[in-house]
């Protein structure tokens, strides 16, 4: 019984009745407190209202008595005021004395509080003039009583009227709102929703908020038995997705792992076991992923760890780590990781050791000549760059092979390869452990002399090196024995005295190995500033040559040929000259060897041809029979000065084939 008044005691019928009782307890308090304070101040106020009304009615005769001076009819008038039960005392005064002072017992005894009221009497005839005053004493207990029992016949007319609305209002809240909310309760506590039932509305409330909430409740009801139904359904394929992913988790040919934020394995498959070189018949308890001999296993925790701090939850991160096998064998694991959700890392782990290594060969044969095995021009720079961090002094010697071009012409290529590879070897013989060769061009190779510095040394060294390259080489080629021998150039470049960095330091050799073929090879050349400004300054004419070439800037002068015997002209030499705007005249073999070897003396020789053919037209209209010597480059003949060409010039301008002559010097021909 306990329990159940207890459970009655908390049910939504009692605390709804409980709360409109308290409220409306709590409302008519206030109430019945402000309505007695209210009422209390207007009835006081009557009762005083009440004695000055009550001084009203003898004011002229008290007025009269005070006026005459007499004393018997002020007595009267004050007898007459205390026949009112509220009165205690009345005193009246004239100008000089008291006339009359009437009072009861109980003011005589001095036990009675009493409430004063005054009132100045005028002159009857002179109504501004004060003859005298009235003092009405009133009894200040009997008034309070009189309005305490107002108050309290007014306090049970309130709370008579206020428990007749608790009545009313918990009676129509029990009957239209609790009644039914508790009868649906009491439904809804042996509803079986599975089998399809369903909370009735409570007759009347079809359309009020009690009924839509119980069809809300159905709503919802019928909902969450949908979902529920889902829900089983869900967990039985889930069931059937976990046996299969079990299946696959365990037999994959990838190896998989989850793994926490420390790298503490929490499951894998058999075939990371095996890549990984942990028991494959063993748990993941107590195993770690750093257990296994990966060559950086910081490095893949800190990638785990990157995977779980991600902003994006899906984001997958990889990369390839070397690990040792249970054998020692280096192999390479590509390791890819995804974040769960959970604070774990699921990991696929895939060997790409045969992809590694074909990238290792892809990158060292980028960097290495495939004849010799020696490093190539791009291996060459990353050499430099390794050694130029450290700010050690070293030569960079560029070593060239004069003669290589004719043995390849003569023999063929496959000559030229082994004498290649012969000289590789001698290379190798003569380099010490800390330099390094590379071979950076057909016929040129790069020594760097680690630690060299001084030019004495160097040249020594670099004597004793071309000496034992100079020899002849005895190679078997495929129709016998050849001993062949090449001539050696070398250029020297010395950092950081030459060059600050890699691309300076290979100009400055370059230059400088130049310098050493223009003197006619087989010999060196240590760099000097001389030929950085020499090759600037050649640089210039080049491109000033080529805008003249473009502007027709170059100009012919004739120079006269005169017959010995006669002493009469009989032709001109024609002479090109090119009038620099700034330089000057430039002078012929400067700029005619230039033109040769940038492609531009084909245009110049056509230009000379034109210009040649133009003036001799103009000497014949003036009556001159003459002809013209014109030099030419061997470069011309025969493609770009062919004589069909020569022809053509000459019947353009109407001009005998016997009014040209071509030279070529002999200074051209030797060469």
């Amino acid at each position: 019984m306990a329990g159940g008044r207890g459970h009655w005691r908390h049910g939504i019928l009692a605390r709804g009745l409980f709360t409109v009782a308290g409220i409306a307890l709590l409302v008519g308090v206030i109430a019945t407190l402000l309505a007695r304070q209210v009422i209390g101040a207007r009835l006081h106020d009557e009762a005083l209202t009440r004695l000055a009304e009550l001084v009203d009615t003898v004011e002229s005769t008290a007025a009269v008595a005070c006026f005459a001076n007499d004393e018997q009819l002020a007595k009267e008038v004050a007898q007459g005021l205390l026949r009112n039960s509220e009165v205690l005392r009345v005193t009246i005064r004239g100008r000089d004395h008291v006339l009359a002072v009437v009072e009861r017992e109980v003011a005589r005894a001095g036990g009675e509080e009493a409430l004063l009221v005054r009132r100045e009497l005028g002159s009857p005839f002179k109504a501004a003039e004060m003859i005298g005053e009235i003092r009405l004493e009133a009894a200040r207990g009997l008034i309070d009583a009189r309005i305490a029992k107002e108050l309290w016949l007014t306090s049970l007319l309130l709370l008579s009227q206020l428990l007749a609305v608790i009545a009313a209002v918990t009676v129509a809240l029990l009957w239209l709102v609790l009644r039914p909310i508790k009868a649906t309760s009491d439904r809804l506590h042996h509803l079986d929703a599975a089998a399809g039932e369903r909370l009735p509305i409570p007759e009347g409330h079809e359309t009020t908020e009690i009924g839509r909430l119980v069809a809300d409740v159905n709503a919802l009801t019928a909902q969450l038995v949908d979902t529920l139904q889902q829900e089983r359904l869900l967990r039985r394929q889930h069931e059937i997705d976990q046996r299969k992913y079990r299946n696959l988790f365990y037999n994959a040919g990838s190896g998989i792992f989850v793994a926490d934020r420390e790298g503490r394995l929490l499951s894998f498959n058999r075939a990371y076991g095996e890549l990984a070189g942990v028991p494959v018949k063993s748990s993941a308890e107590g195993h770690w992923l750093t257990d296994s001999q990966w060559d950086a296993p910081g490095e893949l925790l800190a990638m785990i760890r990157a995977c779980l701090d991600a902003t994006s939850n899906a984001e997958a991160l990889e990369d390839d780590y070397l690990i040792r096998d249970r054998r020692g064998e280096e192999r390479w694991l590509h390791v890819m990781t995804v974040p769960l959700g959970d604070g774990n890392v699921q990991g696929t782990v895939t060997d790409v050791t045969q992809r590694k290594r074909e990238e290792l060969a892809a990158r060292r044969l980028a960097v290495t000549d495939a004849l010799t095995g020696f490093p190539n021009r791009l291996g060459l720079q990353r050499s430099l760059a390794d050694l130029e961090p450290a700010s050690e002094p070293f030569a960079l010697v560029m070593v060239d092979l004069d003669g290589f071009k004719q043995i390849n012409d003569a023999l063929g290529f496959p000559a030229g390869d082994a004498l290649l590879i012969a000289v590789a070897a001698r290379l190798r013989e003569l380099i010490g452990e800390r330099d390094r060769v590379a071979r950076i061009g057909s016929d040129e190779f790069a020594l760097l002399l680690v630690g060299a510095i001084d030019r004495q040394a160097i040249a020594a060294r670099l004597e004793r090196l071309a000496d034992r390259l100079r020899q002849p080489y005895a190679l078997r080629l495929h129709d016998g024995l050849h001993s062949l021998a090449v001539g050696i150039s070398m250029g020297i470049a010395l950092f950081p005295d030459d060059g600050g960095d890699i691309s300076q330091l290979l100009r400055a050799a370059e230059l400088a190995l130049n310098d050493a073929r223009a003197v006619g090879g087989c010999g060196w050349k240590f760099f000097e500033p001389a030929l950085q400004t020499a090759a600037e300054h050649r640089r210039r004419i080049e491109d000033d040559l080529r805008a003249a070439v473009a502007g027709h800037e170059l100009q012919l002068a004739y120079q006269p040929i005169v017959e010995l015997v006669t002493g009469k002209v009989v032709g001109a030499e024609a002479l090109l000259r090119w009038c620099h705007p700034q330089r000057g005249m430039v002078p012929p073999d400067v700029f005619i060897p230039l033109a040769e070897e940038i492609g531009l003396i084909g245009t110049l020789g056509l230009e000379a041809v034109e210009a040649a053919c133009r003036q001799l037209a103009h000497w014949r209209q003036m009556g001159h029979t003459l002809y013209c010597s014109i030099n030419v480059s061997t470069r011309q003949i025969p493609d770009a000065l062919s004589p069909e060409l020569l022809l053509e010039h000459l019947a353009r301008h109407g001009l005998p084939p016997s009014c040209v002559a071509i030279e070529i010097t002999e200074s051209v021909l030797m060469r």
